[in-house]
């Protein structure tokens, strides 16, 4: 049975048993800062288990996209880990519980999935009674087929009794496929690791509520929560001895052992690489195309460390160009039917992981310089173990892997301090996760969630009215409610109505009053944030008493709401100038709209350039003058699709959405507010373009009054600058040619001194200074100058004098600059100039080159320059065969 069935079968057989079949949430999560990624199907009903969220939604089915990275060492290592996996997930809030989940589990394994009974057994939570007679009486199960386990195989979180997290728990049951086989122990049970059993669906009844002290308290309504991996149930299916031998994984595996070439994967190890590839490689593609993009923090980290460890795999199968870009159509293609944006993503993926890709080979390629660096200090030193910390430094700066590192050092005899790697690895992990903030509970309560069993969720007129009469159903100071609010306290009110725009998909929220008491009491509200279905008006109270259950008009500050309704339409207007001027693959990645500038990133492998630039302002203006409708309306996700409605990447949409048309040329699915026709916006000026990610461009502009005021500064700059200057504006670009001309020409004249006044003081003072090393003259000097006055002193010295080394430092303005000079006739005795310069830009901290007999170096570490020009009199000791110490 192929994947797709055996998802399509499960939605539909919790459908037919009254289930509401929900889309899957984004990989990001929407409501939750506690995690990361979304790592399982229960994740978006943290709300619904609480009881605190739609109470018409009893029941529910999703096959959820997941990511988790908690175990990514036993990737390909093993027939079931991954990264990302889909979950199939059947729930109840307050509705069924442990008799129909266990019955309906049983009915799907054996009528769809069409599993012998005899070939499943399961386990049970060590005290549950209940869940044991119900497996007899429903499957049939004898007792030798029911195992017993406890807090940290069958009880959901593991262990959430004596450990926590607080948060709804419960004992939990899971069914096991027998493979047969194993160990062949009498003893092999499921928590064997053999391989025998392979858990596929894990049932979790959720009936307590874990409190402080280790409490148990039953929940006031029990829920069902259960997860599917469906890789492992199309593995049994599909007869695969692994996770990978599916139809998802065959077209991907094929491509990546075409591009290994003959023979991967030919021993277990190259196998597992191969498989990690592959699992590495579709994790990244479902994360950009959820908006993730790859970065130095948080989620971007996560992608750009899958990334970076698919590429060191292939480079050690023997793969030394870029390719990952050519594994993005197989995954596209494997998921077209349940996630068809893949495909409508697939260009902007593919930039993005090329641009990476290529970024983290220049990454390497610095890596290997460092290494061969740490090489050559270690030679000097006579030593052949590489420090821990400069091996975990290559790993987390530029990517190499510790066998990596071990690898190329081996083919020098030398070795790595693993127990150190570790020890910096283990002291880096508890750190970033110290510092990450994503940690908490399973569940985070709340003063919404006592407004959740007092009152609706707000309700939002501000598409047809900038004025509401309302009533207060809550005041939050802090993290309590309370019953009023005096004058000069700040707080967040909740109304039953508001016309207040609450922030969402990059529009700032409104500003305005919630007025109450004919005008006495005045609440001035600074932002809007919607939480829980909640409008919260965030502000300080002015005036007067505000008290729950006051009616109240809200009203929103309209000249700043239609700043904003004109910068969010002229997002509008350059998603589509661009897509007229770069190419169809031009997609929104994200936006930020307010009333004073708005920001647009979009999918672009390229600089856009000045030309291109002026293009897109261009057309946006010639929109503007046009003046065209604005127009939105509601409908089904698959209708605005079909009429070419543009999503945003990473997105998550319900059933119906809302549309923004403009014309009859741009449709997007947006819930933002807008101007009534294009003329409103006034006009657009572009000021900044710049990237944010491999493949991702942002345009910075202004609108409307922004733009005249924008204009204007510009025009009062062009004239203090003619002021300045003495010449008018017609002149002005020639009269700043003159005066620069005449500033290189003082700088060079500058120059020229400053490096006449080295050459001087290397001809006399720093010759007198040098230092008898054997038969060589050795001159180490600190001095004041640049580079380029260094370079004139050191060439004078070795040029002018035999058998002489000059290494010649300065440590102006913090860093370092040094030179070094090696006279012609000392070449020949293995001395280099560039050897040494490296050398000491070891100890410095940056990096050196240039040639044998003149080379440079420079670093940030001034404090070790001492340090360091003592390692260049110990290397020229060696050579000239003194071992003198100073």
């Amino acid at each position: 049975m192929k994947t797709d069935e055996i998802r399509s079968r499960f939605l539909e057989f919790f459908r037919e048993l009254g289930h509401t079949v929900l889309p899957p949430d984004s990989l990001v999560p929407s409501h939750d800062p506690t995690l990361l990624f979304t790592g399982a199907g229960m994740n978006q009903f943290k709300d619904q288990f609480y009881g605190h969220g739609d109470p018409s939604l009893k029941r529910a089915v999703t096959c959820q996209k997941c990511l988790r990275t908690g175990d990514i060492e036993q990737v390909g290592r093993t027939a079931s880990h991954h990264t990302f996996f889909e979950m199939l997930g059947n729930f109840s809030f307050g509705d069924y519980f442990k008799p129909e989940a266990i019955e309906w589990a049983w009915e799907f394994m054996r009528r769809e999935m069409g599993i012998p009974a005899e070939d499943m057994v399961v386990s049970i939570f060590e005290d549950d009674g209940e869940a044991d007679k119900i497996w007899k009486e429903v499957a049939g199960l004898p007792a030798e087929r029911i195992f017993r386990f406890g807090d940290g195989e069958n009880f959901w979180p593991p262990y959430a009794r004596t450990q926590g997290p607080n948060g709804p728990c419960g004992p939990c049951s899971e069914i096991y496929i027998d493979l047969g086989g194993g160990c062949g122990k009498p003893s092999c049970d499921p928590s064997c690791d053999c391989g025998r059993y392979v858990e596929v669906w894990n049932l979790v009844f959720q009936q307590y509520d874990r409190k402080e002290g280790e409490v148990l308290q039953p929940l006031p309504k029990r829920n069902i929560d259960t997860g599917m991996g469906l890789e492992r149930m199309a593995r049994i299916l599909q007869g695969g001895e692994s996770n990978f031998d599916i139809d998802l994984f065959e077209p991907l595996l094929a491509k990546i052992k075409g591009i290994c070439g003959p023979g991967a994967g030919a021993d277990p190890e190259a196998a597992s690489k191969l498989r990690r590839i592959a699992d590495h490689v579709r994790a990244i593609v479902f994360c950009i195309a959820d908006g993730v993009m790859p970065s130095n923090e948080e989620r971007g980290y996560v992608v750009r460390r899958l990334l970076r460890r698919a590429v060191r795999d292939a480079h050690q199968l023997g793969v030394e160009r870029p390719f990952m870009t050519e594994l993005v159509g197989p995954v596209v293609r494997a998921y077209n039917e349940p996630y068809p944006e893949l495909e409508e993503s697939r260009s902007h993926i593919e930039t993005v992981i090329g641009q990476e890709e290529e970024a983290f080979q220049k990454t390497v390629n610095r890596g290997s310089q460092v290494l061969q660096g740490h090489v050559a200090n270690l030679k000097r030193q006579r030593g052949a173990v590489l420090r821990g910390k400069e091996a975990f430094d290559l790993y987390q700066t530029y990517g190499f892997p510790l066998e990596m590192t071990e690898s190329i050092l081996a083919e020098q005899q030398m070795g790595v301090d693993v127990q150190g790697f570790l020890q910096e690895m283990a002291a880096h992990q508890s750190l970033s996760k110290s510092a990450s903030g994503f940690e908490g509970g399973v569940f985070v309560s709340g003063p919404l969630d006592g407004l959740k069993s007092q009152a609706q969720p707000t309700e939002f007129t501000g598409y047809r009215t900038l004025e509401s009469i309302a009533q207060v159903v809550g005041i939050i100071c802090g993290d309590e409610l309370v019953a009023s609010l005096e004058q000069g306290r700040e707080a967040a009110v909740v109304l039953d109505r508001t016309p207040a725009y609450a922030e969402a998909g990059g529009q700032t929220g409104d500003c305005g009053w919630i007025i109450a008491d004919e005008g006495e009491a005045r609440f001035e509200f600074v932002d809007v944030h919607e939480e829980k279905g909640f409008y919260l008006h965030v502000g300080r109270m002015k005036s007067g008493t505000l008290k729950a259950g006051d009616s109240v008009l809200c009203r929103v500050d309209r000249p700043v709401r239609m700043a904003t309704a004109r910068n969010h339409t002229a997002t509008h207007l350059l998603q589509y100038a661009l897509r007229q001027v770069l190419g169809e693959h031009v997609r929104q990645s994200g936006s930020h709209v307010s009333a004073r500038r708005l920001r647009f990133d979009f999918s672009h492998p390229t600089e856009v350039g000045e030309e291109n630039l002026r293009k897109v302002e261009d057309i946006v203006n010639q929109k503007i003058l046009d003046n065209d409708p604005v127009a939105t309306g509601r409908m089904s996700l698959d209708e605005a699709r079909k009429a070419g409605a543009i999503a945003l990447f990473g997105e998550k949409y319900g059933d119906i959405v809302r549309v923004v048309a403009i014309g009859d040329y741009s449709r997007e699915l947006c819930a933002g507010v807008h101007c009534e026709r294009t003329g409103e916006v006034g006009m657009l000026r572009i000021t900044r373009e710049s990237s944010v990610a491999g493949g991702v461009r942002r345009i910075e502009a202004v609108t409307g009054l922004e733009a005249l005021r924008l204009l204007r500064r510009r025009e009062a700059q062009i004239e203090q600058l003619c002021r300045t200057l003495h010449t008018q504006e017609p002149d002005l670009l020639s009269r700043a040619d003159e005066v620069l001309a005449e500033i290189r020409t003082l700088q060079k004249s500058l120059q020229q001194q400053k490096e006449r006044a080295a050459r001087s003081m290397a001809s006399g003072s720093l010759i007198d200074r040098a230092e008898q090393c054997g038969d060589i003259k050795l001159i180490v000097a600190e001095m004041p100058g640049s580079h380029a006055e260094l370079r004139s002193a050191a060439d004078v010295i070795r040029s002018e004098n035999e058998r002489t080394v000059c290494v010649l430092a300065s440590a102006d303005g913090g860093d370092v600059a040094l030179v070094v000079g090696v006279s012609a006739d000392l070449l020949e005795r293995g001395l280099s100039a560039r050897e040494i310069a490296r050398g000491a830009a070891q100890t410095i901290g940056g990096g050196g080159g240039g040639r044998d007999d003149l080379a440079q170096a420079g670093g940030p570490h001034a404090d070790k320059l001492a340090e360091a020009l003592e390692d260049t009199r110990k290397l020229v000791r060696q050579k000239a065969g003194s071992d003198r110490e100073a």
